[in-house]
This record gives C-alpha cells, structure tokens and sequence, in this order.
C-alpha cells in the first residue's frame, strides 16, 4: 500500500502520555446499546441489517446507504488472469498498472468471490523473483534487494467516495506475515486514507510478533517526483487491543468516517478507536482510555522523533486542548499536497495483500513453507458499506 519505515519496533510499550481516565474528552461517546433498527430502508436484508453506523450523522443528519459503491459479495466470481468487472463495483487489479510494493506482483486470478467472501490470496511460483529499491537501514540511502516474488490479488472500485463518509469493511485478517489491507487512494497517487492494515500472523519462527498484534490507522500525503511520503508516527497509529496477540485468522469490523479534510475517525467492531483532527491526535490505549497528544514542531524540516522511534509528541488531557495547544497539522505536515493541508480529493476504494518493501527486507516476507497454507493466505471480506450524510426532510 505505501512505503513505511518502522524506525524502532518494540516489544512492550509503556503509556505515559495524557491522563488514564477512560472518560472521553472532546470525542462524542458511541451508544453502548445501540437501537438495533436499520438506518434506512436500503438497509434491510443486507448483511449488515441492524448494524448502526457507529459515527453520529451530524446535527440534522441521518446516514444514508450508498447502494452503488456498497458490497455483500453474495455472488460467485471465479479467478481469471484477464481484465474483468465484478459485481458492477469492482476491477480485479490496482487503479493503474503499478504492479505492487516491494516483492510483491499482484494478479488478477487471485482474486475470487467464493462462499460469500471476497477472497484474496497470497502465492509463489517457484523460482520468481523480483528486485526492488528501499532504504531498509534508514540511512538515506535506497538499496537493491532482490527476492523471490509474492503474488497477491487487488481490487478497486468503480466508483470513488469523498467526505463526508463512513467507509466499513468487516474482514478476515490473513493469519500471516503480508498485509491485509482496506484503503482509499487518490487517482493521483497523492492522498490515501488506510481502513485497515493488519499484518496478522506472527509466522512460523515468530518474526511477526510485534506487528501481529496491532492493527496499523493511518493516511499519507506523497510527493510523486521526486518521492516524498508522510503518515503519522506516533505511538496510537499501531492500534492494540487488550488479549489480542494477533489479528490473523480474527473477524473484525474496521470503518473509517472521513468526516472532512482535516478530520478522521477509525473505529473498530463499531467502538471509536482514534481521531486525528488538524493538528491533534486522541487514540485509546490498550486498556480503552483515551490518550490525547499534538506533534512536536519540524525540526529542519523533518518529523522528530522519541527515544523509541515513534513521531515525538506532547500530551494533553483533550482533544480541544490539544488541537489549541499544537501549531502542527497531523494532517500534512510537511505540506505536501500545497492545498491548506487537507484531504479533499475523490478516492478509489482498494482491497488488496501486499508483501510490504519495508517488511521484506527485514526479513518478514512469506516463507515458501508457510505459503503452502492457502487459508492462512487469504484476506477475506464479509462486505464492505459506505454511507454518507444526507438532511433528515
């Protein structure tokens, strides 16, 4: 999906920003006990029938089911290595011809709509290989690795979103060590917003360990040429759950509420899990307490960092305080887009696994033994549904 350089991966993290209060302040608390009743009639038989949109709509708002964009996969498609549209929403490739980061090579018949679920997999030929460039020891400097290639299928939509908009997948993590990935991309290749990234098994040796149990939030601003990418670093973007140690093989529900272009909302089995809001951050931690942080300025232009690698920050005990306190966006720093530091352009949906060039060249990529495990290999989605706000009358 992008180029990520975990500086630092750490085993244990210890909170010691912001209070350990589990009260909620400056975010609006989601229903514990929601009304079961369907949103609005478009609702009714899908999938998701009774599920509310866990985002509130807005003063004068309801959510309304986008019946175009949304997917419950009850369909069959079969895997084929030709260009071909699916259930009038999908392609069954990238939205461009790029084949894939790092060593990965994606290919259109590994993807297929079986038993309900789109399924997406991971595999090998035998003797494939692929070269890439990536500064895997950060020292500025891009090597050449070469590797044996992972292929692995991508899907996008035939229709973009733009905020306002909640965007919900409910998904099966691969229980393995390539990324299983819900997101939205700009046609330019300049903004992205990231559902969900679950790099979810721990892999056979135990080399996965530290990522299999967190769910990674986040965007990106780029710079095309020459290449330029920011997304968030602080510690909240690698999201935990207490008694989760590891994602593969787990059905979760991952939404993002694109509310405008400076505010994200992530939520996960409908529970408010992160905001980022022009120049704040508020995530809960792993016991469920709400964190809240704003960045510390550029320095020399770049993003700081803490001793642990993560992107330095100071606390606050709100978001309001943490937003009037902060004089940097969370949003494009480093102001890549020129645009006023906001996410403002239609995006494509993409659906995909990918074997990361950041995560190959240190060593977690698939192992040809753990490959022979197809299920293990398979991104799986229940379905996917998009709602906008629209007036009450």
């Amino acid at each position: 999906m992008k180029v990520f350089f975990l500086i630092i991966l750490i085993s244990t993290f210890t909170n010691s920003c912001s209070n350990d209060s589990s009260d909620v302040q400056g975010i609006e608390v989601e229903n514990p006990d929601p009304d079961s009743t369907p949103l609005d009639p478009d609702s009714v038989g899908t999938d998701w029938e009774g599920l509310v949109v866990p985002p509130t709509a807005g003063e004068g708002k309801i959510w309304k089911l986008q019946k175009d964009l949304s997917d419950s996969f009850n369909y069959s498609f079969t895997g084929t290595p030709t260009e071909e549209t699916f259930g009038d929403k999908w392609t069954n490739f990238y939205h461009n011809n790029w084949e894939g980061p790092g060593p990965t090579k994606w290919v259109r018949e590994n993807v297929s709509v079986t038993n309900e679920e789109l399924q997406i997999k991971a595999t090998r030929n035998a003797g494939e290989m692929k070269s890439f460039e990536v500064d895997c020891n950060t020292d500025g400097v891009a090597e050449t690795w070469t590797l044996p290639t992972t292929r692995a299928g991508c899907i996008t939509s035939t229709r973009r979103v733009k905020y306002p908009v909640y965007v919900e997948a409910r998904v099966r993590v691969a229980n393995a060590v390539t990324a299983s990935d819900v997101w939205l991309l700009s046609p330019d290749d300049t903004q992205e917003i990231d559902i969900i990234e679950a790099y979810g098994g721990k892999g056979e040796d135990n080399r996965n360990v530290w990522l299999a149990e967190r769910v990674h939030l986040s965007h990106h601003t780029f710079i095309r040429e020459p290449f330029q990418d920011y997304q968030p670093a602080d510690i909240g973007t690698w999201w935990r759950k207490d008694g989760i140690d590891q994602w593969g093989g787990k059905w979760v529900r991952v939404g993002v509420y694109w509310r405008d272009p400076k505010h994200l909302e992530y939520y996960i089995d409908g529970i408010h899990v992160r905001t980022l809001s022009d120049k704040a951050f508020a995530s809960r931690d792993v016991n469920g307490n709400w964190q809240y942080s704003y960045p510390k300025p550029l320095e020399g232009g770049k993003i700081p960092r803490d001793a642990n690698g993560f992107q330095a920050v100071n606390v606050a005990s709100s978001l309001e305080e943490a937003n009037t306190l902060s004089t940097t966006s969370v949003i494009d720093p480093l102001d890549h887009l020129k645009n006023n530091m906001n996410l403002d352009k239609e995006m494509d949906i993409i659906i995909n696994v990918e074997d990361q060039n950041w995560n190959a060249c240190n060593g977690r990529t698939p192992k040809d033994s753990e490959l022979q495990n197809v299920d293990n290999h398979t991104f799986k989605v229940d379905w996917i549904r998009i709602y906008k706000p629209i007036d009450k009358n």
